[in-house]
């Protein structure tokens, strides 16, 4: 997996990968997360994603509750971005948030993440109909995202919402989850379980 790969992107590649294999640790899972062209491959029965960054930091989710049909978790530096890419990635909307920041290029990386983890998820759904940025709308309140897609990204009967965090030394950490809402867990109340998992990784 590793070939072609130099020292550092292989650092962040294998910080991924341990997160990856703690998070099934913790589901009392054995491995390992095989991959599917881009795709991390999880064991039959688990959904999970994977996300590595520059730094050498890695994070998974991952989650057995049929509940659940599909995550995506992305992790970014907050200084990635510049203004000028706002509209290959922003709605009107979020565009108008992100500007209303004392530093714009991060909020612009929040919103950047979270539609990087909406893609991951969906793309795990349907793997011939990959979303687009603006094909999702962002609402972000504290720590909640409250998504929108279009219509014909989200199976009938399914949920789609997330979480952001921010990371000291400058990283924004997303995470996004379909849920199908008529399963019985749904209706319970009960709120799906999720095991996050965070790496870091010297340099080879």
């Amino acid at each position: 997996m590793l070939h072609g790969m130099g020292p550092g992107r292989q650092a962040d590649f294998v910080a991924g990968r341990r997160a990856a294999a703690r998070a099934l640790d913790a589901l009392g899972r054995a491995g390992p997360v095989l991959r599917e062209g881009r795709r991390p491959l999880f064991p039959p029965g688990v959904r999970g994603s994977i996300s590595h960054c520059v730094g050498h930091i890695g994070a998974c989710v991952a989650t057995t509750n049929p509940a659940v049909a599909a995550v995506g978790i992305d992790l970014e530096r907050t200084d990635r971005l510049t203004w000028g890419t706002t509209h290959l990635i922003c709605t009107p909307r979020e565009a108008r948030w992100a500007a209303a920041a004392r530093r714009p290029e991060s909020r612009l990386s929040v919103v950047f993440s979270a539609k990087e983890a909406v893609y991951k998820a969906l793309s795990a759904l349907s793997p011939h109909r990959r979303p687009l940025f603006h094909d999702s709308e962002i609402k972000i309140s504290g720590k909640r995202l409250d998504i929108r897609v279009s219509g014909d990204l989200l199976p009938p009967g399914h949920d789609i919402f997330g979480w952001a965090l921010l990371i000291p030394g400058g990283y924004v950490l997303t995470f996004t989850a379909v849920t199908i809402r008529r399963h019985t867990s749904i209706r319970s109340g009960h709120q799906p379980s999720f095991h996050f998992l965070a790496e870091t990784q010297k340099a080879v």
